[in-house]
């Protein structure tokens, strides 16, 4: 080997070991607050990617409240109040197998209403039933991008 190929050779291994490991710290997750009830029979248009999900539920009359994309670091807990004086916390806590493990918990002051572990695939949607709010229920649709 000439000395010109061994010294590019030299300079692309200290780039290659130089070089910093991607790893995933941080996730954008979109949180989308729902009241659903049976007062009615409309789905609110900015629904229309989860409707097929909200077939599955007992309602007929779906309306979107809130909608909140952020983006959070693994570890990090992120907190937003929902109405009727309640909080959603999020806490991404790992990626294994090609999915977020999302720690999801609903509290109503110091009760817990809600605690419980998901998997949730690269930009997919889970649907959480929540606490009774108006003639219906809170609904908090969580989407994940990563």
């Amino acid at each position: 080997m000439t000395r010109p190929a061994v010294v590019v050779l030299l300079l692309l291994a200290a780039l290659i070991v130089s070089a910093p490991a991607r790893s995933q710290s941080s996730v954008s997750l979109t949180v989308q607050v729902i009241h659903a009830s049976n007062a009615g029979t409309s789905v609110d248009p900015a629904l229309a990617k989860i409707r097929a999900q909200l077939g599955s539920m007992k309602y007929s009359n779906y309306q979107l409240l809130e909608t909140r994309p952020f983006s959070t670091a693994l570890g990090a807990k992120h907190t937003m109040p929902l109405p009727g004086g309640r909080t959603l916390d999020l806490y991404p806590f790992g990626l294994s197998g090609g999915s977020l493990e999302l720690l999801v918990t609903i509290t109503d002051g110091s009760k817990r209403l809600l605690d419980t572990t998901f998997r949730l695939s690269n930009n997919g949607t889970i649907l959480v039933g929540g606490p009774v709010y108006g003639e219906g229920v809170l609904l908090v649709a969580i989407s994940s991008s990563f």
